[in-house]
């Protein structure tokens, strides 16, 4: 089974790996991400039986990018996944990734767009 969700998430918010942010801002964005996942999440009814490959398909404007460079984002918004009850937990035990990827669709001016998908392995 397959099951995915996609944020759009303001520039602002936006975290990578390349970022200096000072710890209190790190902290509200972390917050504001596992807010947003944990919601989606709630409203689509994601839920995982057993262990998941997790996907994350990132939007960008154009021109070059690094999808690892978003792994603050992405594992702010797998917390809230956590959060909302998907698993138990994202140890290694419940996920195998995420596996992150450029996506072909470009989001609107001032945001990045994330689609998790959720690949059940059982």
């Amino acid at each position: 089974m397959t099951s995915s969700f996609t944020v759009q998430i303001p520039a602002e918010e936006w975290m990578t790996s390349n970022g200096r942010y000072h710890w209190a801002d790190r902290a509200r964005r972390t917050r504001v991400l596992r807010a947003m996942a944990a919601a989606q999440c709630r409203r689509h009814h994601i839920h995982a039986d057993g262990p998941v490959r997790v996907v994350a398909e990132i939007g960008y404007r154009a021109g070059r990018a690094d999808p690892a460079n978003g792994y603050p984002t992405i594992k702010a918004l797998i917390d809230g996944m956590t959060d909302a009850g998907v698993w138990p937990d994202d140890d290694s035990e419940h996920i195998i990734g995420p596996d992150m990827r450029r996506a072909d669709v470009t989001p609107p001016r001032g945001y990045h767009t994330v689609t998790i998908t959720l690949e059940e392995l059982s």
